[in-house]
């Protein structure tokens, strides 16, 4: 299974749309089909994934509180805590049967 990394790191200012995710625009799609990964600078630290759009736009209204709050934490500490945020498909379940 590969993943497909978007090196270009998003800026700060294009991170943060109220509707960049779970807009209700015709079209739309219903789940997220990326997430915006932090990376640990520590081995054995916990990572944090959260859904964007393919631009690495987080759509703030549509995180719950314990994420959005983790969210900015984890924006808020790159450099100390984690490394620069990448973009990354949602890994696809396969059906087995």
């Amino acid at each position: 299974m590969s993943q497909v990394q978007n090196t270009a790191k998003p800026r700060f200012a294009e991170m943060d749309m109220p509707d960049a995710f779970g807009s209700t625009a015709p079209g739309a799609p219903s789940q997220p089909t990326h997430l915006l990964h932090f990376e640990p600078l520590t081995a054995g630290d916990a990572g944090l994934d959260v859904p964007c759009d393919p631009q690495g736009r987080v759509g703030l209204d549509a995180l719950g509180e314990k994420l959005r709050n983790d969210y900015f934490f984890a924006r808020t500490l790159i450099g100390r805590l984690f490394a620069a945020p990448t973009v990354r498909l949602v890994p696809r379940m396969s059906a087995r049967g």
